[in-house]
């Protein structure tokens, strides 16, 4: 027999997947509370007794499909490789995650509005700017480019990922607005050398 808490975490995860589905499609504005507990299978008491609003049960599915987008990123990362060749397959691989519609309209075209800039730019480099340091920080310690203040470095590059995630987002063809943008990256990283 499940515990309390088992029931509750339970019903907490059915939530979160349910409203990930409906905010991937057809997205946050016309997602209702009442649709998210009828996907979820539990009554709409029981979502406000997990979550204050709608607003907080996006930011939790934008934490889920963030953290599950840096799992398979870091998974993908050959060790022992060439590190700026690993920043820029990082960087690809970032994109290719992200170019699903669903993973799209919840990362990059609500999660700005519905979170508001400032917070959506805080959360994504929770998650992703770690990253984007710690993989600069290797780039310098290995030589692979000049040393310099890594913290501002670091702002520079995911201001620019972000900036061209969200507008690949916003194009007919996500895969094809992103090459344009990754060969730019490219350039920029061996400017670093």
């Amino acid at each position: 027999m499940a515990t309390q808490e088992e029931r509750r975490t339970a019903t907490r995860t059915a939530i979160i997947n349910a409203a990930q589905k409906l905010f991937g499609a057809p997205g946050f504005d016309e997602t209702k509370i009442d649709d998210i507990a009828a996907k979820a299978g539990v009554a709409k008491g029981a979502i406000y007794h997990h979550f204050k609003n709608k607003n907080e049960i996006f930011e939790a599915v934008f934490e889920q499909v963030s953290a599950e987008i840096v799992e398979n990123m870091i998974r993908d990362v050959e060790p022992g490789g060439d590190t700026l060749e690993t920043l820029m397959h990082s960087m690809k691989r970032f994109f290719d995650l992200c170019t699903p519609a669903q993973v799209s309209r919840i990362l990059l075209l609500d999660g700005p509005v519905v979170l508001g800039h400032a917070d959506w730019q805080r959360l994504d480099a929770r998650h992703f700017g770690g990253l984007v340091t710690l993989a600069l920080k290797e780039a310098m310690d290995a030589g692979a480019i000049r040393r310099q203040p890594l913290e501002p470095l670091s702002r520079v590059l995911l201001g620019g990922i972000q900036a061209a995630a969200i507008d690949c987002a916003a194009q007919k063809d996500f895969e094809e607005a992103a090459k344009s943008y990754l060969n730019v990256f490219k350039g920029i990283l061996h400017a670093l050398r």
